[in-house]
């Protein structure tokens, strides 16, 4: 038995993975950077600029996809966090502009992935409608707030282990609180903006 020859072998192996392990980490941490930057710049109503970014996103996502495809079964797991990321930010998007939503597949992404991002792109939803009722734009709240059930519904009707969903239960149970605040000041709201309807009709009624 040649010892030195077997842990070299495993030394070699371990180099090549911990190698790749750190591409794949440094990949990961700026596709996640990117993507809040991407979910700022909706938030700014900076059209182009998160265009922009989401294209550097995909060509980023792609080359992380290939890299971890060399030992998936080791590297998979790093995909997780960029793929939910990149699904929030592109969720986000197409939520407030009213468009439909990409797939999965559409997206290239895990479905898994895909639903944690959706569940985490309710709270940037909340902060959507809030940046809105401050700015006086109730235009959009209802369409949001009905958006947000129906995300929360499709979300919680997945009933499997958690072992197959991971955190996914728990980051519903957390959407539902959000929603159910969020459903509260959009009610405030609609009612002040009626008041303040009633108000002014009955001053010009009066003049």
């Amino acid at each position: 038995m040649n010892l030195k020859v077997i842990f070299s072998e495993l030394i070699e192996n371990l180099d090549k993975l911990d190698n790749g392990r750190e591409e794949i980490l440094k990949k990961s941490r700026q596709i996640i950077r990117d993507c809040s930057v991407a979910i700022k710049n909706i938030h700014r109503n900076e059209v182009n600029l998160y265009q922009d970014k989401i294209n550097k996103i995909q060509i980023n996502l792609a080359n992380l996809q290939q890299l971890t495809a060399k030992n998936i079964g080791v590297f998979s797991k790093y995909l997780k966090v960029p793929e939910q990321e990149y699904a929030e930010a592109i969720s986000l998007y197409t939520i407030i502009n009213n468009k439909d939503l990409p797939s999965p597949s559409e997206l290239k992404i895990n479905p898994l992935n895909y639903a944690l991002g959706l569940a985490d792109v309710i709270g940037e939803l909340r902060r959507f409608v809030l940046d809105n009722i401050r700015s006086s734009n109730i235009q959009d709240l209802t369409r949001i707030l009905e958006t947000m059930d129906e995300i929360y519904s499709d979300l919680f009707s997945v009933d499997y282990p958690s072992g197959l969903t991971q955190d996914l239960r728990q980051k519903t149970d957390k959407a539902r609180g959000i929603i159910e605040k969020t459903r509260g000041d959009i009610s405030i709201t609609l009612q002040m903006n009626n008041l303040k309807a009633c108000i002014e009709k009955n001053v010009e009624f009066k003049k």
